[in-house]
């Protein structure tokens, strides 16, 4: 086996309980439930355990939420596989992103989940109501009717999740438009926010200030940027990444394309259904280990 790369996925993939069964098998999972408690000055547990799925839907707690599960995860999967580390190079989708810079080694894991918290309110502060629209591409011609639509309702390709989907993003009016021209294809989705769109432009001064008080270190291994397509090797490229991540677009086709090349097996740490749908049909989606709270160890994954 040329070994495993990790992923992380991003906003949406949380859900009220998470965590919560990963913690009961694995200590270790635990402690990052109580280490980011401390880092943030409230529970998480509340937040990820509650019975309030809006409240945990908000952006500045699912951001925060969605970095803890996937450490605890990282912390979990590390615990049953012996302590051994075999993976090569990480990955996060959008926010996902912040987590692989904590299991890459690039930012401390208090630091970490605090820039994902700031990351959420400083999203969730973006003037204006905007919103998403997941695309499903089924020809050519529709790859270039979003694209069209996207230029005639001044919207963002905010995410291309591959062959099969693109996100659109923008001012809410634009978006119900682009739904109502294609209808049963496309969904909005649950955010508060036109993520990695032209509304974020007026908060990236603030969030640029943020990642500049973050001390990055160079990563012990390869981050895959979720934005380039490239690895990133420096503390520099990690906080270049990092404040590029709110605004520009997710290619995560890009990734799947790096992913395929490398002959390394994906290890998903959280709610990782979306991104084995992102790679439904290829040599990726049969392989895949997703350590979330119905993961019981190695052996029972393999």
């Amino acid at each position: 086996m040329a070994g495993s790369f990790l992923a992380v996925p991003g906003q949406g993939s949380q859900s009220v309980g998470m965590g919560r069964h990963l913690c009961d098998r694995f200590p270790a999972a635990g402690a990052v439930f109580d280490e980011a408690s401390e880092s943030l000055g409230f529970d998480m547990r509340d937040v990820m355990w509650g019975d309030s799925a809006e409240r945990l839907t908000a952006t500045e707690h699912a951001q925060p939420a969605i970095v803890v599960l996937g450490i605890a995860a990282l912390r979990a999967w590390q615990a049953s596989s012996s302590g051994a580390v075999d993976f090569r190079w990480v990955v996060g989708h959008s926010i996902g992103a912040i987590a692989a810079m904590i299991a890459a080694g690039s930012l401390a894991v208090g630091d970490g989940i605090r820039l994902a918290r700031t990351r959420g309110v400083v999203m969730s502060a973006a003037p204006g109501r905007g919103a998403m629209l997941a695309v499903a591409v089924t020809s050519r011609h529709v790859r270039d009717g979003i694209t069209a639509a996207a230029a005639e309702w001044g919207l963002d390709i905010a995410c291309v999740n591959g062959s099969r989907q693109i996100v659109l993003a923008g001012p809410v009016d634009g978006v119900r438009a682009a739904h109502a021209r294609f209808g049963a294809r496309s969904r909005f989705l649950d955010v508060s926010h036109g993520f990695h769109s032209s509304l974020m432009d007026p908060v990236a001064a603030r969030w640029a200030d943020e990642v500049a008080a973050v001390p990055f270190r160079d990563p012990r291994i390869p981050i895959l940027s979720a934005i380039s397509g490239r690895f990133l090797h420096t503390a520099a490229e990690v906080a270049e990444d990092a404040r590029r991540g709110v605004r520009e677009t997710v290619r995560w086709d890009l990734v799947t394309g790096v992913a395929e090349g490398s002959g390394c097996r994906p290890i998903i740490l959280g709610n990782g259904h979306a991104l084995v749908r992102m790679w439904r049909g290829g040599p990726l989606a049969g392989g895949v280990t997703i350590v979330d709270d119905a993961y019981r160890g190695a052996a029972h994954a393999a």
